[in-house]
């Protein structure tokens, strides 16, 4: 008996695309850069073993005298981590299985959205850039800037308000979406080559933020998308295609620390580029480890005491945006007194961990708060990635927010809500005129 159109039941909203993978969820993200930070202060403090002291070993590794770890500051470090991602956990189960608004999940898959939704993220990027670089052309020559390795010029550059050169980070979207267009055939490479080459521009303003948030914009994508499906890559392929992955990641990053710092190393004695990155690489890793052993065990012996207060400390979670005040990025450096004299690194690295800051600006009831934050961010990155396409990649956004925990909360950044402002804007605008597709009639015989 064949049904037709009329007696065909209804069907939930189409949302193409496989189940997630197990490890895609907020605790992953949170625990691996976590661990990794830590291995590296460990394997920094064990090094130290075997090359001689030298005035340059701060300037390099990020401290010259490591922090004592005891028993009362670890468990307190294991009490904020747990409680971190336990709560982003509880958010991110909140919103699993929640349907997503069913005019956009029904169409967030076609072709047509997903090249609409492309190109105005695109624009605003290439507004964004373009007026950036006027910015930065009428207080700085961009070609002497890269010549004498002083990249950072290009930040110092830009006010840091919110203004049109914000536009600028929606090229953290463009770039990986473009390359998931350009592999479905959607678009062609031009568009791809012109976002991949927006978002190095925006690179050398913002460093490695951009180029890692795009990544995991990517991961996010496939995820989505692309997880599940049947791979024709065997397992030696797979593992020459991650090596180049890493090959690709690691120059990149070395050319922009390069351009960016190579005089400050010069200056500790490293002319290698590649030592410059490793160098760079480690204290990146270490520091915030460094810091937050440090300060734990001081907050456990009574030896640096900050409470805050419950009306104060909220602010330990209001939008970048609403902050008035702002420093520049070469006036932010921290002093031992910034900590309360409770650990030792380099003043020049100022996003030290989110646990030391918090407390160090809010007090222990911004703690509180912070955890909470971190649970409507889970809660968050569930709903978005409820919607297959292009859509899913802004739940990457929110993942790399997790995957900074340890050393930064950009939860509540400008960069994160203008973001998540522009995904919803752009799939509102990016869906006009568009019906989902009509349900094809079930037969059975």
């Amino acid at each position: 008996m064949a049904i037709t159109e009329r007696t065909a039941a209804v069907r939930p909203p189409r949302t193409s695309g496989g189940s997630l993978p197990q490890w895609f969820r907020p605790a992953f993200f949170i625990a691996v850069p976590v661990g990794t930070s830590l291995g590296a202060w460990v394997l920094l403090v064990i090094s130290r073993d075997f090359q001689p002291a030298s005035a340059s070993l701060e300037a390099l590794t990020g401290f010259a005298t490591p922090a004592e770890a005891t028993g009362r500051g670890v468990v307190l470090l294991a009490i904020w981590y747990v409680g971190v991602i336990a709560m982003a956990t509880i958010g991110w189960r909140l919103a699993t299985g929640k349907k997503p608004i069913a005019r956009i999940a029904e169409i967030s898959d076609s072709a047509t959205f997903q090249r609409r939704y492309f190109l105005l993220i695109l624009a605003a990027a290439t507004v964004g850039i373009g007026y950036s670089y006027y910015k930065i052309t009428r207080s700085a020559s961009i070609l002497d800037s890269l010549a004498s390795q002083t990249g950072n010029n290009f930040t110092n550059s830009l006010s840091g308000s919110t203004g049109l050169e914000t536009l600028r980070y929606a090229t953290i979207l463009a770039a990986p979406i473009a390359v998931h267009l350009w592999r479905r055939k959607t678009i062609h490479w031009p568009l791809m080559v012109f976002a991949v080459l927006l978002l190095a521009a925006n690179s050398m303003i913002a460093s490695r933020l951009s180029l890692l948030m795009a990544t995991v914009v990517y991961i996010a994508i496939w995820a989505r998308n692309d997880h599940g499906r049947g791979s024709r890559w065997g397992f030696g392929q797979k593992v020459a295609a991650a090596v180049l992955i890493f090959a690709v990641g690691f120059a990149a990053l070395a050319t922009l620390n390069y351009f960016r710092n190579a005089n400050y190393y010069r200056d500790a004695g490293v002319t290698n580029p590649a030592a410059m990155n490793l160098y760079q690489m480690g204290s990146y890793l270490a520091v915030p480890a460094q810091v937050s052993v440090g300060v734990s065990d001081a907050v456990m012996s009574g030896a640096w005491e900050n409470t805050g207060d419950p009306v104060s400390s909220f602010n330990a979670v209001q939008p970048t945006f609403l902050q008035f005040g702002k420093i520049r990025k070469d006036d932010s450096w921290k002093g031992a007194d910034y900590y309360g004299f409770s650990v030792q690194f380099a003043p020049h690295l100022f996003t030290n961990s989110v646990f030391a800051d918090t407390y160090a600006d809010y007090g222990a009831w911004g703690w509180p708060y912070t955890i909470l934050l971190y649970g409507f961010a889970g809660y968050l990155m569930a709903r978005i990635m409820s919607y297959s396409g292009v859509i899913a990649g802004t739940g990457g956004v929110l993942a790399y927010c997790f995957a900074e925990v340890w050393r930064i909360q950009i939860v509540s950044y400008g960069i994160v809500i203008f973001l998540l402002l522009a995904t919803a804007g752009s799939a509102w605008v990016a869906s006009w005129g568009l019906r989902p597709k009509e349900q094809e009639p079930v037969s059975t015989s």
